[in-house]
């Protein structure tokens, strides 16, 4: 089977011929890049779709193709500048941004009438990441100019652009498409989750219209895309964590865009995935109560709080893909690697049961410490362990 193939018959609930085997190598391979020190197997990569077939991975993605849809404004002014000095000679790819040639910070500045907002984003080296160093909402004070920027604010889809990204995939795998996030999501970014979460605790009235206008729109975007056929898994990029999601939170600002959501993509058959980052149990029957169906990187303990045989049942959802297991903490063990993972990779997929709805994965990222051998080791357990049929 072919890695697209392998990846539909999860979500599908039938039977591949191997588990998936999707690591999420996108901030480890930039990183890596960047500092010259990539292995020398993969001395001729250009993107992290070269090291996921040099592995032969089933490519799952979403990091680079997220830039896809886009934002657009139809009030006020939107601006963006790139300063600070970096030393990089081509375009440094993060996470959230891209940061051109000897560039480290991409500020944004939205002016409208009731105000002005600025962000800051930062790469820093160090860390293969960047960061928010200035939020666009710092004081509730900034409330109106927030409201006008939502209501100002339209989602984009590049049909194009994404097709490009399908094409280049071919049949090693899937994009997803990223759907924005939900109404909380949109807060921390917007606000920080600490600013968020006293605005949300202040001033619940305002907050749950800035949500429902958050919602119309997001929901507004999927509706103008869900029927392409190249779209068949959608992306709510969240960091669903029970830390920065409580189930008060949940219940008020997430649970409606979620179940909606689900809703108009199951009508055509596909399917909803939700980005995760965490501790997910309590979150669980929330979830699966929203029809979500997978969580993109569920991470076992130490660093989460389930073990990955106990999702479907949490979620009440027999046909809930579970996706992760590469966590971070096995990633970089360092002594005895090969033996470990190994022994770690047969353990799960024994625990699983029925291997279907099941897709081995990186639980969130996979992080830039872990050497290249651990990758390697992971692979070769998953296609050791993995036999479906």
């Amino acid at each position: 089977m072919t890695g697209r193939e392998r990846i539909r018959a999860a979500f599908r609930g039938e039977e591949p011929d191997f588990i998936p085997f999707s690591p999420n190598i996108w901030q480890w391979f930039y990183f890596h890049q960047t500092h010259g020190s990539l292995p020398p197997e993969l001395g001729a990569a250009r993107h992290p779709f070269d090291a996921l077939r040099y592995l032969g991975a089933d490519i799952l993605a979403r990091w680079d193709t997220q830039h896809s849809t886009r934002d657009v404004y139809t009030v006020g002014e939107f601006s963006e500048t790139y300063v600070g000095a970096g030393d990089w000679d081509e375009t440094m790819v993060a996470s959230f941004n891209r940061y051109p040639a000897h560039k480290s910070q991409c500020c944004r500045k939205y002016v409208c009438p009731e105000g002005t907002l600025t962000q800051t984003w930062e790469y820093r080296r160090e860390a293969g990441a960047d960061f928010e160093l200035e939020h666009w909402w710092k004081t509730w004070d900034d409330y109106p100019a927030v409201r006008c920027m939502l209501e100002a604010r339209e989602y984009a889809f590049d049909v194009a652009d994404f097709q490009r990204w399908v094409e280049r995939i071919g049949t090693d795998g899937v994009v997803m498409v990223h759907l924005t996030q939900s109404a909380l999501k949109t807060f921390h970014w917007l606000a920080g989750a600490e600013n968020a979460s006293l605005f949300m605790m202040d001033h619940p009235m305002e907050m749950q219209e800035l949500a429902q206008i958050h919602e119309t729109k997001a929901l507004a975007l999927l509706e103008s895309i869900v029927d392409n056929p190249c779209a068949e898994i959608f992306i709510s990029l969240d960091n669903l964590d029970s830390a920065f999601y409580p189930p008060y939170f949940y219940r008020d600002y997430c649970q409606s865009f979620f179940s909606q959501a689900a809703e108009i993509i199951h009508r055509r058959g596909k399917f909803f995935v939700v980005h995760a980052c965490g501790h997910s149990r309590v979150l669980l029957p929330m979830v699966g109560a929203s029809h979500v169906d997978c969580l993109e990187g569920i991470t076992p303990p130490p660093l989460g709080d389930v073990e990955l045989s106990e999702v479907r049942g949490l979620a009440a959802s027999e046909r809930f893909t579970v996706d992760g297991g590469m966590d971070a903490h096995r990633q970089e063990i360092r002594q005895d690697a090969e033996t470990r993972l190994h022994d770690y990779t047969r353990r799960l997929f024994e625990s699983m049961g029925d291997k279907r709805h099941f897709i081995f994965a990186s639980s969130c990222n996979t992080s830039y410490l872990a050497p290249w051998e651990n990758l390697t080791y992971f692979r070769d357990a998953a296609r050791a362990y993995g036999r479906v049929k």
